[in-house]
């Protein structure tokens, strides 16, 4: 995680800590606005091709924040330039794709905890069938997507992510790694979704929170926003170097079977083949489970919307 784009894949553990700690500072400092978050997740579709092209034992330029390769000018500005540009394509496509379970949220969100300030009890039904419904379109959507986003990283493409074919391929050839990448999210968004709560309990977790200045809450929340975004961070960082990693696997895995025909294409095509694919029937097994897996992460964005409801968020959260 290095500032230069043109840097060789092995490094010292010098010249790792600083990069590592440039890309923590970079990565928390953008991720604390809706716009500058743009270039974070550029930067992390850009880490992903290049952890797919190492899995794959292809040679791969290392994302910068700012710098890039090639002439001057792009030299001085590719790095923010193809982050800009990969984030604002990611982000495009996402929202394409979480759009149906997001926007039946927003109207749960609406049709219950909305009406029932009006005092529309004749229509209490609605806001939860939407909502339960909405939760299933999640599951649903969210058994491909991280293995979507995978490959649009790794593909450079915009909208790669609804290549379903390819994309369903992945997903039939991950394996068990991919069930527990998706265990991980789920164990890893609870601190994140706890501190939503903070607002709602500041007063019984920071001791004489009540008697502080509108001045001193505001630092707190501050640091406390600065805090949450390096988590989030981090996070982003290993569980989306693991999706890459599980993509280039199932790749490598489809590339030597009955569906290489729909990867000769692929930049991964030259890379690694071969590897245990997974029985049909673990494959149905592990679609359950992972439906069941992703019902926790529903359950965590309901709880921390309750905590702290802005309407907004409800389409965010999957960003």
């Amino acid at each position: 995680m290095s500032v230069a784009a043109d840097a060789p894949r092995r490094i010292g553990i010098f010249g790792w800590l600083f990069g590592a700690l440039i890309s923590l500072v970079f990565g928390t400092l953008l991720s604390l606005t809706a716009v500058t978050s743009l270039i974070v997740l550029g930067w992390l579709m850009r880490r992903m091709r290049f952890v797919a092209f190492g899995m794959a034992g292809l040679p791969g330029d290392r994302p910068g924040w700012i710098l890039g390769s090639g002439g001057r000018i792009a030299r001085l500005f590719g790095g923010l330039a193809a982050n800009i540009r990969e984030g604002i394509l990611a982000a495009i496509s996402l929202a394409i794709a979480t759009a149906p379970f997001a926007v039946i949220w927003l109207l749960s969100w609406w049709a219950g905890w909305e009406n029932s300030f009006s005092k529309g009890y004749e229509q209490a039904f609605v806001g939860p069938a939407l909502g339960l419904g909405g939760v299933a379109v999640f599951c649903v959507t969210m058994v491909w997507l991280p293995m979507a986003l995978a490959h649009q990283a790794a593909e450079n493409r915009g909208f790669a992510l609804f290549e379903l074919k390819r994309v369903r391929s992945a997903v039939r050839h991950s394996g068990w790694g991919y069930l527990f990448l998706a265990l991980a999210t789920v164990i890893a968004a609870l601190p994140i979704f706890a501190s939503r709560g903070l607002v709602v309990f500041a007063s019984g977790i920071v001791p004489g929170f009540d008697d502080m200045s509108v001045d001193q809450i505001a630092g707190l929340q501050g640091g406390a926003d600065l805090l949450v975004a390096a988590y989030v961070f981090v996070a982003l960082v290993v569980l989306r170097g693991w999706a890459a990693r599980v993509y280039a696997r199932a790749v490598a895995r489809a590339l030597d079977g009955p569906e290489a025909d729909l990867w000769v294409s692929s930049p991964l095509s030259d890379g690694k083949k071969g590897g245990n694919r997974p029985w049909r029937l673990t494959h149905w097994l592990r679609v359950l489970v992972l439906l069941a897996v992703w019902f926790g992460l529903a359950a965590q964005v309901f709880v921390g919307q309750f905590l702290n409801h802005d309407w907004h968020i409800w389409l965010t959260h999957p960003m």
